[in-house]
């Protein structure tokens, strides 16, 4: 059996894009009779002096919208509850005051950072719209900067127009494997996910061909030899991982494909075989060499329309069914 999900972690802004994240969130916490914790946090203004028009005592102001904050997250809490009878926790959080809005993220991540480490949830639903654009930056700075420092497993999901009021537990789940021991950390939760709905779990090897040069005339060609072994032993490598894990994923299969561009035939298989999760490991490292994820799981994120798994290593304990 793998172990439980018991305490799901939902970060909102107060914005509706935010909130777009519930329906799936409480979906989840049914199936798995797990605690919904619903997060809010108030980010007050230190007054400034040398700020023009500046208000030195504004203590009035910031009571009344944190006021106004407890009340928004208090009103989502009691229209989740019709849902989820209590199961559902308001979390209603404050920062330090900061002095710009620059530093509102850096904040925001860092009370979230806190609660988690309070609460200890299995799972962290976040909206975020990972595309660019002039969205709420919040969504995207936040998620990046949770899933580089909070050891938690990280379910983005990415708003949409036509948004569905309720959700249902996953189907067919995704996982890409790259043949190394952190790709295929994201196992155990994916399994986890897809024990709540009986879901299919695929797991997917993409093989990259080697390319070759002819000459004299430098045609470039395939080498169809290597490129036969190469996927024979993905193939093999993919049926082990499949079998070391089937005590816990009856229904898991291996595929293996062959692709220039690991993001792009993730996201292709994922399409067309009618993927509702994609399930994938991150190193999760900050600093200036990496931005994002990395280059395969930042494309994914941002080109996959369906929901994102990150988790990190150490982020899930092996299920015991596996050995």
């Amino acid at each position: 059996m793998t172990a439980p999900i018991r305490t799901i972690l939902v970060p909102l802004d107060g914005s509706e894009l935010a909130e777009q994240a519930l329906p799936l969130a409480t979906a989840l916490a049914r199936a798995s009779d797990a605690e919904l914790h619903l997060v809010h946090v108030f980010v007050p203004y230190a007054a400034r002096a040398d700020m023009p028009g500046a208000v030195l005592d504004n203590s009035e102001i910031e009571r009344t919208l944190e006021e106004q904050s407890t009340q928004y997250l208090r009103s989502v809490t009691e229209r989740i509850s019709a849902e989820l009878p209590s199961h559902v926790r308001a979390d209603p959080v404050r920062t330090r005051p900061i002095r710009s809005p620059y530093s509102e993220s850096v904040a925001v991540v860092d009370r979230l950072r806190r609660t988690a480490a309070r609460l200890h949830p299995d799972l962290i639903v976040l909206a975020t719209h990972a595309r660019g654009g002039l969205g709420r930056a919040w969504l995207g700075s936040v998620a990046d900067a949770l899933i580089r420092r909070v050891n938690v497993p990280t379910l983005l999901v990415h708003p949409r127009e036509d948004a569905p009021v309720h959700a249902s537990v996953f189907r067919h789940i995704l996982v890409p494997l790259d043949g190394s021991r952190l790709a295929e950390e994201s196992i155990p939760l994916a399994a986890r996910l897809a024990a709540l709905g009986d879901a299919r779990v695929t797991l997917l090897r993409v093989v990259i061909p080697q390319i070759a040069v002819g000459h004299p005339s430098l045609v470039l060609q395939f080498n169809v030899d290597q490129l036969e072994h190469h996927r024979r032993a993905a193939k093999r490598y993919v049926d082990e991982v499949v079998e070391r894990h089937r005590g816990a994923v009856p229904s898991m299969t291996g595929e293996v494909v062959l692709a220039e561009s690991p993001p792009r035939a993730i996201l292709g298989w994922s399409q067309e075989h009618g993927v509702d999760l994609i399930a994938m490991s991150t190193h999760g490292r900050s600093g200036f060499r990496r931005f994002m994820l990395g280059s395969v799981a930042d494309k994914i994120i941002r080109g996959a329309n369906v929901p994102v798994l990150l988790t990190r290593p150490g982020d899930v304990a092996a299920p015991a069914s596996e050995e």
